[in-house]
Parts: C-alpha cells; sequence; structure tokens
C-alpha cells in the first residue's frame, strides 16, 4: 500500500538564477508552528528565576570563605553535595523539576521540521543535505557535494520501496573514482529520506538539468578499460 507522500516542495533561486535550492519537507504541524514557541517561552521563564535562585543559594553563604583557603575547588564542590544532601525532600524535589523543565525547555527548541534539500549551482555543482528532526543531530556530514566533472546525469527511476512498494526515486549517476573496469559508477539518491512523488521528481529534475547543462543532451558509452566516457549525440 502506497503512502500518502504529502510533502511540499520549496524552489529558492538566487537573483540571477545560477544558484537553486530545492527542499522537500512535510507540510508544518501546528505544534511546530503555533506551540512550540510560545511552550517554551513559558518554560524558560519559569526556569531562569529558579536556576539562579538555586545558584545563589547553594554558593552564596560561604562562597567567601572558600577563596580563601588552599584546594577550594574541592572545598567548594564538597559543600554542594553536603547542600544537596542536607536539603530537605522539598528542595531535592524543585531541582529534578527545575532539570526536567530545563530538558523539555531545550527540547522544544531543539526540534525542527526535518528536510531533504539539493542545491543546483551552475558551473560548480550539486550540494545534497538533510536536517534531522532534532538540531544538534544535524552535522557537516549531512552535506555531500557533487563537482560537476563528476556528475555523469540526473535521471529518475523506478525501483522497490519497503515492502514491496513501486516508487520513483530521482538520483545523481557519478563517474568512478579510477578509470579501472571493475569499479562500477556511484549513485546518490536526491531526496533520500522522502522520496517524493513522481511530479515533484520531474518538477526538479528538468530545473536542475537546465541550470546545469542547458538544452545540452549529453549521452555516455561504457568503453572497456575507460569506463564511462561522454560521447558526442549524432543525430540531433
Amino acid at each position: 500500500m502506497s503512502s500518502a507522500k504529502n510533502y511540499s516542495l520549496e524552489v529558492s533561486p538566487d537573483e540571477h538564477n545560477r544558484v537553486v535550492t530545492f527542499t522537500v519537507k512535510k507540510h508544518p504541524s501546528l505544534f511546530l508552528t503555533y506551540v512550540r514557541t510560545p511552550l517554551a517561552t513559558v518554560l524558560l521563564a519559569f526556569l531562569v528565576p529558579k536556576a539562579v535562585a538555586g545558584v545563589s543559594g547553594a554558593f552564596e553563604w560561604k562562597l567567601w570563605s572558600f577563596f580563601q583557603q588552599p584546594g577550594w575547588s574541592s572545598v567548594l564542590l564538597h559543600q554542594y553535595i553536603l547542600w544537596f544532601i542536607q536539603g530537605g525532600y522539598s528542595q531535592h524535589v524543585e531541582c529534578i523539576v527545575t532539570l526536567l523543565i530545563g530538558v523539555i525547555a531545550a527540547a522544544l527548541l531543539s526540534l525542527q521540521e526535518p528536510s531533504d534539500s539539493m542545491v543546483v549551482m551552475a558551473n560548480l555543482g550539486v550540494q545534497l543535505s538533510s536536517k534531522s528532526r532534532w538540531r544538534f543531530l544535524n552535522r557537516r556530514s549531512n552535506k555531500e557535494f557533487i563537482p560537476l566533472s563528476n556528475i555523469i546525469d540526473l535521471v529518475i527511476h523506478e525501483g522497490f520501496h519497503g515492502y514491496g512498494q513501486v516508487i520513483f526515486y530521482m538520483c545523481i549517476l557519478t563517474k568512478a573514482k579510477s578509470n579501472s573496469s571493475d569499479e562500477g559508477n556511484g549513485v546518490n539518491v536526491v531526496f533520500p529520506n522522502f522520496l517524493p512523488r513522481k511530479d515533484i521528481l520531474i518538477q526538479v529534475w528538468r530545473h536542475s538539468r537546465k541550470i546545469l547543462y542547458g538544452d545540452q543532451r549529453r549521452h555516455f558509452r561504457h568503453i572497456p578499460g575507460y569506463g564511462l566516457k561522454e560521447v558526442q549525440h549524432l543525430h540531433e
């Protein structure tokens, strides 16, 4: 059974239409749009005074004497542990609640809509990137740049996904890292986390190829010992 794949496509060209960003993501949820920011603001408004009061109460009463003796840092840590142990049940509960509120606020601020992006740059190449649902999981490893000299073509294929589901997906065919015929060519799937509908793929494919190659028709032939080599189209 196929999924609805109700995704949105955002096309962001630059002023000269030479750098275009294609972004596929889900439609914005009501929670992220209207609830997340106000809720995080309320939690932070509760958290900040509690944190300041807790720190002041923990250190203020003997802080001046710690700096007048050697090894004051270890004494400070020891006194803080004693204060926490002897503070009573209510203070312990308050510290735990404050900590939990801080974790929830940080999680809300880190939450975002996941997306897959492809940046097409004329005469340069293509950059693929992905954003996870959590900001702290986004790393530089999520980005991959493919120079134009390594790109064979952008194609749309039909294949199986999941439990026998037939889908269309777009991929970038790249040249082998060496001229050895034993090494196959690379395949980089575009929008791998979403695999959007065919109509979105066709729109991205047409626009991307026009930016990279214009109206030129490109053909490659596998030559034994040399891998794929571009050949001129003889029947225009």
